[in-house]
């Protein structure tokens, strides 16, 4: 259809008729096995939940709130709304009801599309807040609750009062600055905001990715795991923009918890990662690591250090780099280890989201798996730097992809320009206005260039710490070296207005072991035991100085630390759905722990 050039709806209209019998969606049923929604299907059921839609009716520009774990159900909902001329408003299903109801009622949304009982009592607690006109129910949801209006009857009842010219009418009238999606920022501080995405900037998103990875992309059938929210809008760029590009299958992943065992199902050919997902993997591996002993230990190090050695000069050259020993290493280590990580045919990966540490980047070079880091931002559709193909700059984002400009202000702050820059954000004008320099988009992020014209992220505005000193700090970089101390998985510096800094560091529990074996420890010890054990602190005192502030000036050092059994979590309040530290949230839940750092000298000390 002409009309729907340049969007995904078009694409699926594409593929449809290139290949209507290939499974585009796929979801693992009770049995283990992958049941497939074919491409004819996908564009059929899309199109009928818009005719349902508009039976209810949704009209051009209205907003539709959709809640659920990443399914097949919840992209061909995500299309449908779309395809009704509405803007799809989808909520991280660990908000809390008042805080659906607070989308919902920002929205202007009358129709929620939800997925199971959980957001259905979020619907129904007084906490939410709002009123709706129709309740549908998907997934889990619609198969246990007959009453509710179910996405099949929506579907086929209610689509059949539609007819097509009028849904094809509709979609003619789609134009590339409408807005297919509508991002509600994750809210490190303050309410989240809805960045209207249009279809002009995901094809900008699109077309700049292509241009870097097209070739590897078109190689071979692609695959690819949805298990991010994909209410983020990095997960809308593997699933949705990407996918739908190159007609790639998609495996859909509910629980991140089960990410492991999909890998193992699916065998990805891309795969995106926030850094907590890479640094997970990264300590599962060395907690088993830490475990071996004698000769295999020997052997899995020397393999992994070869491997990265042969990645590192790859990469350098841009030639293969063969070997006798890098076949042995491979064969007798590191294929195994891919093949038990489900990543033996992932070629090309990524991580965003938030800075990744050099020190997983090299891990991961040990595998043969090259991260690609990219930048970007919800109001940037995602993206905005990222690398050649296989042609990463550890401790850079990359540079700017093709449709984007990028600027470093007076004040150090990286600004952008470009069409797939958002055009508002949804009834906030003075948050719109706030975003904006002229016509550069403020980011808030500081930056700089390097002499290749590779983007390097160096902290975030309104992150740094001022301390009674008057020093401005940034965070970020030391808690990246904090974190490459074995069994610490997160690390969180802390200082403003104080006269020095001080950190909370927290015990990895997947790599445990990792702490322990470099304590010295020999009795297996639970997290809450090792966060108390003398040899323990006493190791991590000794790698906060070794690891972390011999590379610092004086006044970044870490002077004092307190260490934690107890991740940060989602659920827990201090990350954000994709796994983002909201460091006000840890600022005020530990504030007390914090003070005590500053007032108690028998503390653990630098």
């Amino acid at each position: 259809m002409k009309e729907l050039e340049g969007t995904l709806l078009g694409q699926i209209q594409r593929w449809a008729k290139e290949r209507p019998d290939q499974g585009a969606l796929h979801r693992l049923n009770a049995f283990g096995d992958w049941d497939a929604v074919t491409w004819r299907d996908y564009r059929d059921r899309v199109m009928a939940v818009g005719r349902g839609l508009m039976a209810l009716g949704v009209r051009r520009g209205d907003s539709v709130t959709l809640v659920g774990a990443n399914s097949p159900d919840w992209v061909i909902c995500q299309h449908g709304i779309t395809a009704a001329g509405a803007t799809p408003c989808p909520v991280y299903t660990t908000n809390l009801a008042e805080q659906v109801g607070y989308i919902v009622r920002h929205s202007g949304s009358r129709i929620i599309m939800i997925d199971d009982q959980t957001q259905l009592d979020k619907v129904e607690s007084p906490d939410f807040g709002a009123e709706v006109d129709h309740v549908v129910g998907f997934g889990a949801l619609e198969a246990t609750r007959p009453d509710l209006l179910s996405l099949g009857e929506l579907e086929e009842k209610w689509a059949a009062q539609t007819h097509e010219d009028a849904l094809h009418a509709r979609l003619a009238e789609t134009q590339l600055d409408d807005s297919p999606l509508r991002v509600y920022t994750s809210g490190t501080t303050g309410l989240p905001k809805g960045a209207e995405l249009t279809h002009r900037g995901i094809k900008t998103v699109v077309d700049g990715i292509l241009e870097l990875y097209g070739e590897p992309l078109r190689a071979r059938e692609q695959r690819g795991v949805s298990y991010l929210p994909l209410c983020h809008a990095a997960e809308q760029i593997f699933t949705n923009f990407l996918a739908l590009n190159v007609g790639a299958r998609t495996y859909f992943c509910p629980d991140l918890s089960e990410l492991k065992d999909y890998l193992v199902k699916v065998r990805p050919t891309y795969l995106l990662g926030v850094p907590r997902v890479w640094e997970k993997l990264q300590a599962a591996l060395l907690g088993q690591l830490a475990q071996a002993s004698g000769f295999k230990k020997s052997l899995a190090t020397w393999a992994l250090a070869t491997e990265a050695a042969a990645t590192r000069r790859e990469l350098e050259t841009r030639t293969p780099a063969r070997g006798v020993r890098r076949a042995v290493a491979r064969g007798l280590v590191v294929n195994k280890i891919r093949d038990a990580l489900g990543i033996s045919d992932v070629d090309l990966a990524f991580s965003g989201a938030a800075p990744l540490s050099t020190d997983t980047a090299n891990f991961f070079q040990g595998l043969g798996v090259v991260l690609h880091e990219a930048y970007g931002m919800t109001e940037t559709t995602g993206v905005a730097t990222l690398p050649p193909f296989r042609q990463p700059k550890l401790g850079t984002v990359g540079q700017p992809m093709k449709g984007v400009e990028v600027r470093i202000s007076d004040e150090g702050e990286i600004q952008l320009r470009g069409q797939n820059m958002v055009r508002s954000y949804h009834r906030l004008p003075e948050k719109t206005a706030e975003l904006w320099d002229g016509e550069w988009m403020r980011t808030g992020d500081l930056g700089a260039f390097d002499d290749d014209g590779y983007l390097r992220i160096t902290g975030r505005m309104k992150d740094l710490i001022i301390t009674a000193g008057g020093k401005n700090v940034g965070p970020v970089g030391i808690e990246g070296l904090l974190t490459k101390i074995p069994g610490i998985g997160q690390a969180v510096a802390v200082g403003d207005k104080k006269p020095f800094l001080c950190a909370l560091l927290v015990i990895d529990p997947e790599n445990l072991a990792g702490l322990l074996e470099g304590a010295g420890v020999k009795d297996t010890l639970t997290a809450a035991q090792a966060a108390r054990d003398p040899k323990v602190l006493e190791f991590v005192r000794t790698s906060v100085e070794t690891v972390c502030n011999a590379k610092l000036a004086r006044y970044q050092q870490i002077k004092y630390f307190e260490l934690l059994a107890d991740p940060f979590t989602v659920e827990s309040g201090e990350l954000t759905p994709t796994m983002k530290l909201k460091r006000h949230v840890v600022n005020e839940k530990f504030s007390g722990l914090i003070e005590s750092l500053y007032a108690d000298r028998s503390r653990v000390a630098s």
